[in-house]
């Protein structure tokens, strides 16, 4: 009698875990060139003149709010004077323009899920940008997850 409720405890609990743990995604995988190029409403090529970053409350992309009881992703802002634009309008050379980028910064408990944006280039950097527009916060934003090709990294000065 002890072993069976000694085993029914753990198949218990493992069974209403398995219940409660909500629909999680993976990490999404990367996007080829022609894809990116397709999606993109701007591409363009520049150095990044400036980047900074703070972390804030996760933005929820589930139906039934935060699956997460702590989640906190590091926003970046990026600026980037462009030196050539592969596609788009209302764009030029010379011209500077902001975008933002996310990777997670904190999740608990640690769900699978999208990880941001892979790689997150530094001041100075060589970079592409495959771009979207987000009407509501009027943002551009680099497709997920591998919409920043860093073409050359900036020299460090000792």
């Amino acid at each position: 009698m002890k072993v069976v409720l000694a085993l029914s405890l753990p198949i218990c609990l493992l069974s209403l875990l398995s219940v409660s743990i909500p629909d999680a995604s993976g990490a999404l995988p990367p996007k080829g060139e022609r894809e990116m190029e397709a999606d993109a409403v701007l591409v363009v090529s520049g150095n990044v003149t400036a980047l900074s970053s703070k972390t804030q409350k996760a933005r929820s992309e589930g139906s039934s709010g935060s699956d997460f009881l702590i989640a906190r992703d590091r926003i970046f802002q990026i600026t980037l004077e462009v030196s050539s634009v592969s596609k788009g309008k209302g764009v030029k050379t010379g011209d500077e323009i902001k975008f933002q980028a996310w990777q997670p910064s904190t999740r608990f408990p640690p769900l699978p899920g999208p990880q941001g944006h892979q790689p997150v280039p530094g001041k100075g950097d060589l970079v592409k940008v495959y771009l979207l527009f987000n009407e509501k916060p009027k943002t551009y934003h680099p497709i997920m997850p591998n919409g920043i090709t860093i073409l050359k990294k900036a020299k460090k000065s000792k």
